[in-house]
């Protein structure tokens, strides 16, 4: 094998490999474009966000949505959402399925996560186009 094609073919797994790790959400960024989501979550009385999402909950959504483009990228953005929910103390958890909708987002549907929630359950994305 020549040089040049043993160097090709290692770019080519690298360059893939870079694709495959790219094509899921990464916890940190969901972590960080839906943590303003929190206070919609929790329906904090003194708050605006005891019925709709803030402007920068919404942004999130938004943004994090823009990189679900599977369900395997569904179940992942879940599997995120339920990490950073396991270190929150009280939420409701029938707050996260309206939360796309009332964000603008036709792309992305959710179902009610807690800790008990498995994401990777097919059942949970049958209605996900």
């Amino acid at each position: 094998m020549s040089p040049f094609i043993g160097f090709s073919a290692i770019m080519l797994l690298l360059l893939s490999a870079s694709f495959l790790t790219m094509a899921t959400p990464s916890c940190p960024t969901v972590s960080d474009e839906l943590s303003p989501c929190l206070g919609y979550l929790k329906g904090q009385i003194n708050s605006s966000e005891l019925t709709e999402p803030s402007k920068e909950c919404c942004s999130g959504v938004q943004q994090v949505s823009k990189e679900v483009k599977s369900k395997d990228d569904l179940t992942a953005l879940c599997e995120c959402i339920k990490e950073d929910l396991s270190k929150v103390p009280s939420y409701d958890p029938n707050r996260i399925p309206p939360l796309p909708k009332k964000c603008g987002v036709a792309n992305i549907s959710l179902p009610p996560i807690d800790q008990n929630t498995d994401c990777s359950n097919g059942i949970l994305w049958q209605d996900w186009v």
